[in-house]
């Protein structure tokens, strides 16, 4: 029997304690709003700060529920066709590490992508599992990474018949989806348990054009970033788990580990609310969502030199599905690298976009996107193509992503083996002992226990050059590298 999901019952307890007016002598120590800045207190109002609470009388415990988050997380599990949901205030990030970690322990093998946030290398250094990558499928021409085959996880399910499971990642960053189907059937059929990322994906279940979410398909556990599509607040997201392959009471020991002791009340409020808001008139707000990105990309792919990748990627690379609510630009015909186009949105026109890489510049639509700010965007890049229209050469795709490097040790044992920092074409041949990253969007370039090579080196120089943010470089010694001490 399906749940009202008219009701909010975290958001209404929390009305009810405000309501109460207690004399607050519990943490936190602004007291409800009473010891904020009065500048911050002038912009945002008294309300929201008096909400800023703790595991006061009625308001449950996230670490273990048993009144109105564990009704807000049943709710949660009904929108989204789960057997049980989890709140996480620490991000898709920490559901991510306990997934891992409740699937595999150390020593044990677990397939992963290798495009995967660095989150995964978080849970497998937590875990002390040894990872398998699959390599993507790669776009040559547009430099995307694509998909993951069914064929290619079932030739690598048999050389690592012991794989206790499998994670894979639908939608990415740039809106592309995999055969998530056929990656579970293969996973199911060899006894394995299935992981879905599915941090930009939350929404593909209240609407046709956009799903089947993974859950539908037969996933064990699917982590959801529910701040960045269903409109939650930034840092709040849910963990999903469906059928028996996932050992629930394990899970929620992994969540105390990986989330905080003293949960935002307010980020927990924005999940019931967005959950209520979704499961009631998700398909009204998709619905517009999807008429806006339609329309920006009709005008937008009509300029000279524009192109805003669509559904026409699909069965390329391994591509099964597009998410058609990200527009992903490319101005590569003008000669105009997607760094570039990132900052010249930001610095000219007063658009700040989420991503560039090499080719593309990254315009994520969601719930509060107003045809204002769509209009804006398709302004400049009229602006942008009549400005650069015939001035450069189309820019070709240098095959700069660098082949995986070979793994020497564990992520675990090369995170915490002793270490020492070295200038990085020194440290060519040497094992490395920490992540790096371009942010976002996330994905390591190398990997804790991996030899550091020429083409990583190049790579990482290119970057920097381009003034790409990279997690783990350290601004003190960015020439330098951390690696495991000989």
């Amino acid at each position: 029997m399906k749940k009202d999901q008219r009701r909010t019952p975290l958001f209404d307890a929390i009305l009810d304690f405000v309501a109460r007016a207690p004399a607050p002598f519990f943490i936190p120590s602004h007291k409800m709003g009473r010891g904020i800045d009065p500048r911050w207190l002038d912009f945002a109002g008294e309300n929201i700060f008096k909400m800023d609470l703790s595991e006061v009388r009625g308001l449950d415990d996230l670490h273990r529920p048993r009144g109105p988050i564990a009704e807000a997380q049943a709710l949660a599990a009904d929108a989204w066709g789960a057997d049980r949901s989890f709140f996480l205030v620490n991000g898709t990030s920490a559901g991510i590490i306990a997934a891992i970690c409740g699937v595999v322990s150390e020593g044990r093998k677990i397939i992963v992508p290798r495009n995967a946030h660095k989150s995964v290398v978080f849970g497998l250094i937590v875990s002390g599992a040894i990872p398998v990558y699959v390599p993507a499928e790669i776009h040559a021409e547009k430099g995307l990474v694509g998909g993951i085959s069914r064929k290619k996880l079932e030739s690598i399910y048999a050389e690592n018949a012991d794989a206790k499971g499998v994670l894979a990642v639908s939608p990415s960053y740039h809106g592309i989806c995999g055969d998530m189907r056929g990656l579970i059937e293969a996973t199911h059929a060899r006894g394995g348990a299935f992981i879905a990322d599915e941090a930009h994906g939350n929404h593909a279940y209240f609407h046709e054009a956009l799903g089947p979410g993974a859950l539908a398909l037969g996933a064990d556990c699917a982590c959801q970033s529910l701040h960045k599509m269903s409109g939650s607040l930034t840092q709040s997201s849910v963990l999903h788990i469906a059928g028996d392959r996932m050992d629930a009471s394990r899970l929620e020991a992994n969540l105390q580990m990986t989330q905080s002791t003293s949960p935002s009340y307010l980020l927990l409020a924005s999940l019931d609310l967005a959950r209520s808001r979704m499961a009631l008139h998700g398909r009204e707000i998709l619905d517009r969502l999807l008429f806006l990105s339609e329309a920006a990309r009709r005008e937008l792919t009509a300029l000279p030199g524009i192109e805003v990748l669509g559904e026409e990627l699909i069965g390329e690379a391994e591509i099964a599905g597009y998410d058609p609510i990200r527009l992903v630009i490319s101005a590569r015909e003008l000669g105009v690298e997607g760094y570039e186009l990132y900052r010249l949105l930001r610095d000219d026109y007063n658009i700040e976009i989420e991503f560039g890489d090499y080719f593309h510049a990254v315009c994520v639509l969601g719930i509060g996107t107003a045809k204002e700010d769509v209009d804006r965007l398709i302004l400049a890049m009229k602006d942008i193509s009549r400005r650069f229209g015939g001035l450069r050469k189309p820019l070709v795709w240098d095959g700069s992503l660098p082949p995986a490097p070979p793994m020497l040790m564990t992520p675990r044992a090369a995170h915490f083996a002793e270490r020492v920092r070295v200038p990085r074409r020194e440290a060519v041949g040497r094992i490395c002992a920490q992540t790096l990253a371009p942010y976002p969007p996330g994905i390591p370039v190398i990997c804790p226990g991996e030899a550091i090579t020429e083409d990583i080196c190049d790579f990482l120089d290119a970057q920097i050059g381009k003034g790409r943010p990279l997690h783990g470089l350290d601004d003190g010694d960015p020439d330098g590298i951390a690696v495991v001490k000989e």
